[in-house]
């Protein structure tokens, strides 16, 4: 059975994030990337299909910049390509949208610099 409905909405290179409603009453699937964010219990809170959609329409009085603080991110040290251990450590991640190759117009549309 086809879904009902599905919305896109993207903030760059491998940032995005869509949500589909299918025809069962209630039933609905939220998916949400970012790169080089881990997105876990508590990062997901704060980066989710609705924070990313309403910077994009700038809506609410939503930051353009979120801090993203993980708690217990699991790293692998290395020393000249030797792995000395694995460490547990705080992460602090900034996430903003990233529009480096294009610009965004007043109409929510974006075109390629030196576009005319």
């Amino acid at each position: 059975m086809p879904p009902a409905h599905c919305s896109f909405t993207c903030c760059g290179p491998r940032n995005y994030a869509y949500r589909v409603v299918d025809t069962v009453p209630g039933a609905s699937q939220t998916v949400c990337k970012v790169r080089g964010l881990t997105l876990n219990y508590s990062p997901s809170k704060l980066v989710n299909f609705d924070v990313i959609r309403d910077m994009i329409l700038n809506k609410g009085d939503e930051p353009s910049v979120i801090n993203v603080h993980t708690e217990h991110k699991i790293k692998c040290k290395r020393n000249g390509g030797v792995t000395l251990s694995i460490v547990t450590e705080h992460e602090y991640k900034i996430y903003r949208i990233s529009f480096f190759k294009r610009r965004r117009l007043s109409e929510n549309t974006s075109v390629p610099f030196g576009y005319k």
